[in-house]
């Protein structure tokens, strides 16, 4: 019986082991699209206000009428962008998860709204949608690695999800999503780790943007939250006149940052 157990034990070592490193290695994924994703992003929104600087909301000739209802007219010129260009990587050793890499891109087009006739076009909002797999459990943990008290907020100002107040609390707007909250939340306690000394040597604004959202993204990553769709336009929106040198750096300060939040909330959640 003493044998039993003690195997048991080591298996169960054995496995949250694994869980910690296949997180880690969803977090650095996560942050190798960011990368790719921003990048991408800056590009083509260059392309397209050189193409058409009265342009709002642009997609494909086959997403207006898919998710939009919406039809391009005949004989409007399409905004050339370009498409990556994504494979299947075959030299992987999990076959659990499908991971694609980037190979190249192609030229593709889009089609701006006002280029297009149909049902109007629905609000746009800018969440993260979908559960999250054991959300109150994340939740209790990030109550449990923050230095400061993290709370529930009805009356945040119009348009603001969440902020962290310096030296005193992490607050996040009642009422979101699952995904969404816990998103805010990842990001508000990366402000906190990343952002709480002298705000003179502190990066400026935009770089305090790019490095909690960044961190946020790979640590949803590691929890199984995809929060692309939000995040790569937020990160690219406050890296607009950042110099390479500058994200290089930025890259390895959220590295470090994301490690060290993914290994403490998995050991909360386990605790």
């Amino acid at each position: 019986m003493a044998t039993t157990k003690s195997t048991k034990r080591h298996t169960s070592k054995a496995e949250r082991q694994q869980a910690r490193e296949r997180a880690q290695e969803r977090a650095q994924a996560a942050l190798d699209r960011l990368g790719e994703g921003v990048r991408y992003s800056l590009g083509n929104t260059i392309l397209i206000a050189m193409q058409m600087p009265t342009a709002t909301h642009v997609a494909s000739f086959r997403s207006w009428k898919r998710d939009f209802n919406r039809y391009v007219r005949k004989g409007e010129r399409g905004i050339e962008i370009l498409v990556p260009m994504l494979v299947k990587d075959r030299d992987e050793e999990e076959q659990d998860e499908e991971r694609r890499r980037l190979v190249g891109f192609r030229v593709g087009h889009v089609f701006d709204v006002s280029q297009t006739d149909g049902e109007p076009l629905p609000t746009l909002v800018d969440e993260v949608a979908g559960g999250v797999e054991r959300y109150a459990a994340v939740m209790e943990a990030v109550r449990a690695v923050s230095a400061y008290p993290v709370e529930l907020v009805a009356d945040l100002p119009e348009g603001t999800k969440g902020y962290f107040r310096r030296g005193e609390l992490i607050a996040i707007r009642e009422g979101m999503g699952e995904g969404q909250t816990v998103k805010t939340a990842l990001h508000e306690l990366a402000h906190s780790r990343l952002h709480d000394g002298d705000p003179e040597g502190m990066p400026d604004r935009a770089m305090r943007e790019v490095q909690a959202e960044s961190v946020a993204y790979a640590v949803s990553a590691a929890l199984g939250l995809d929060t692309s769709g939000y995040s790569f336009g937020y990160v690219a929106s406050w890296a607009v006149g950042k110099t390479d040198e500058e994200m290089r750096a930025c890259l390895q300060v959220v590295r470090d940052a994301a490690k060290a939040m993914v290994e403490d909330l998995q050991a909360a959640m386990a605790a």
